[in-house]
């Protein structure tokens, strides 16, 4: 199982994510993180952000910042977030992963919708999944 990353250079890539890794969330947002349900992803796809990244002074996070809806209600994103499913882990409701082709169809669509301003940070990861 794989989670999408986009960084604050509006980089994507691909990072391995198996429930309950939450060390992973953290290092990907780089602090305390907390779930939002971004306006601009359907579910069950939600976001992981940094808890305090406006606090922090981190770069705001353009994607982030568009997907959550900041042009409505005003509360930016700022650092880097990773993308994953809500989903159930051992019975319980929680976040999971998303197959490779998920991923890569989400951060296909992330390029698209941004005209390629948000771009995938490897050669390996624009190959599209067959």
């Amino acid at each position: 199982m794989t989670a999408l990353v986009v960084t604050t250079e509006n980089e994507i890539r691909k990072v391995p994510y198996d429930a309950p890794h939450y060390e992973v969330i953290q290092e990907a947002v780089g602090g305390h993180y907390e779930l939002v349900r971004p306006r601009g992803l359907q579910e069950p796809y939600c976001m992981m952000v940094n808890e305090e990244g406006r606090l922090l002074g981190l770069p705001l996070n353009l994607l982030g910042c568009y997907l959550y809806g900041t042009l409505i209600h005003g509360a930016p994103i700022a650092g880097d977030i990773m993308i994953l499913k809500l989903g159930c882990y051992a019975g319980e409701p929680d976040v999971v992963g998303m197959t490779d082709e998920e991923t890569q169809r989400l951060g296909d669509r992330f390029m698209q919708l941004s005209s390629g301003v948000v771009h995938w940070a490897s050669d390996e990861e624009r190959k599209p999944t067959s």
